[in-house]
């Protein structure tokens, strides 16, 4: 039965040594390092497809109205807009 503590070792609690040891100085985070990096956008049906009509009727993306939607803000802000490249 020496098999059975060795097997639901891996379902205990860990040390806290073994447990700092994952987060490790050597461990660098990538979250905002790429090129460009992904967020969501959580709306309502009714304001999606509102969104997404004036998208179509400007002939842009959903993404470019709202790039440029932030860049007004930002403007009125006296802040220099978005990127958006």
């Amino acid at each position: 039965m020496a098999n059975a503590a060795s097997s639901l070792s891996k379902f205990a609690v860990k040390p806290v040594d073994e447990a700092n040891a994952s987060t490790s100085p050597g461990i660098v985070p990538t979250r905002g390092k790429n090129k460009r990096v992904g967020i969501a956008v959580r709306l309502s049906p009714a304001d999606w497809h509102r969104a997404t009509e004036l998208a179509m009727r400007e002939r842009t993306s959903l993404q470019r109205l709202l790039l440029e939607g932030v860049s007004e803000l930002l403007r009125q802000r006296g802040l220099p807009p978005l990127a958006g490249d």
